[in-house]
């Protein structure tokens, strides 16, 4: 599943991209830039030809959205240094929280067109002048019922993020939404090393800088969505209280092989606890809405680094009686020989939404 880059007010019904063997995918948190250059040497086999991550500075993003334009410019440009590469098939990712995601249905049989019912439910907005969006049919019911995606945003918060790029002499060829980009992550994932999870119901979450994205999807479709306010940030201040460090030296802690001698206990144990809850209680809510044939088979759970992630995994395993997975997708690439592999497993939690910008670009 795709959403390409967001529309203008246009009436063309779809973005062409001209494809590409290689794609270069690029998103940004409070912390950091994040970019990841991939290939496809052959279907759902990918190579990682080389990736950054540029630290950010306080106050230059702020739960997603940028304060400080000459400096996240300047970050970027930094980023594409280091980065040295002339990839032209650039997606750059949106914040979800900037965005509106959902689900329409449209009966074909009906007087108004799919096009003519997506501007119906983009009237939200005062004008489409104010609106950027895109949409795509995800699926044809069995009674012939389209269920049709529609992702829509302020033209104003679109218009930012490309500025940003546009003067960091970054173009973007398409822009996507963080919580689809760790979709194509997942489905990249489970096309070349689990295909029989192809068809069966998947809960995904994705551990991220200032909370977690559920996501509950079957065949590519999203069937349920929602923010757990638990992420690297909870981690982050647990170091910084328990051993009297700045933020930025418990940023430095989460993401290096030495730890603390009393880390397991201290910092670990009591999120895994938490982590477990607040997994139940996503799963308790998508239940209640839940057919039966789409109980869930799989939970997999993104950018946890730990030497235990085994026995967390069967912690969440034994309290939800579903099995249960931690992966970071990016690692099922093969590295290019430059890449030191040891720091890519330290950073890799970090790679997902850049990587699944990436696959999507390919």
């Amino acid at each position: 599943m795709k959403v390409k880059k967001f529309k203008q007010n246009s009436k063309n019904k779809k973005v062409v991209t001209a494809s590409s063997r290689q794609s270069l995918g690029i998103n940004f948190t409070d912390k950091s830039i994040n970019m990841v250059l991939l290939s496809a040497r052959s279907l759902n086999q990918f190579y990682l030809e080389k990736y950054v991550i540029v630290p950010l500075p306080k106050n230059i993003i702020d739960n997603g959205s940028i304060e400080d334009h000459n400096e996240f410019v300047a970050h970027l440009q930094q980023a594409k240094d280091r980065l040295q590469s002339n990839c032209k098939n650039i997606i750059v990712s949106i914040p979800q929280k900037l965005t509106n995601i959902q689900v329409i249905s449209h009966d074909p049989d009906l007087e108004y067109t799919e096009e003519e019912q997506v501007m119906m439910e983009l009237s939200q907005y005062e004008s489409l002048d104010e609106a950027s969006y895109d949409y795509q049919n995800i699926m044809t019911d069995a009674e012939g019922i389209e269920q049709v995606m529609l992702v829509s945003a302020k033209r104003e918060d679109v218009n930012l993020i490309m500025d940003v790029f546009a003067d960091a002499d970054i173009t973007p060829t398409q822009m996507d939404v963080d919580l689809v980009a760790i979709m194509n992550a997942a489905i990249g994932f489970i096309n070349a090393e689990q295909p029989q999870l192809a068809d069966q119901c998947v809960a995904v979450f994705n551990i991220d800088l200032n909370g977690t994205q559920a996501i509950i999807m079957r065949n590519s479709v999203m069937l349920y969505k929602q923010e757990m306010s638990i992420g690297y940030e909870h981690l982050i201040q647990s170091i910084r209280r328990n051993y009297q460090l700045t933020d930025d030296e418990a940023w430095d802690v989460l993401f290096r092989n030495s730890k603390p001698e009393d880390y397991d206990k201290t910092v670990i144990e009591p999120f895994k606890q938490q982590f477990t809850q607040e997994i139940q209680r996503v799963l308790q809510f998508y239940f209640t809405s839940a057919s039966q044939e789409n109980d869930i088979e799989e939970i997999m759970v993104f950018g946890f680094e730990d030497n235990h992630a085994n026995d967390f995994a069967r912690e969440v395993k034994q309290q939800t009686n579903i099995s249960t997975q931690f992966l970071n997708p990016v690692l099922i690439a093969q590295n290019d020989n430059r890449i030191d592999d040891g720091k890519l497993h330290q950073q890799c939690g970090l790679l997902t939404v850049a990587f699944g910008l990436a696959v999507q670009g390919l």
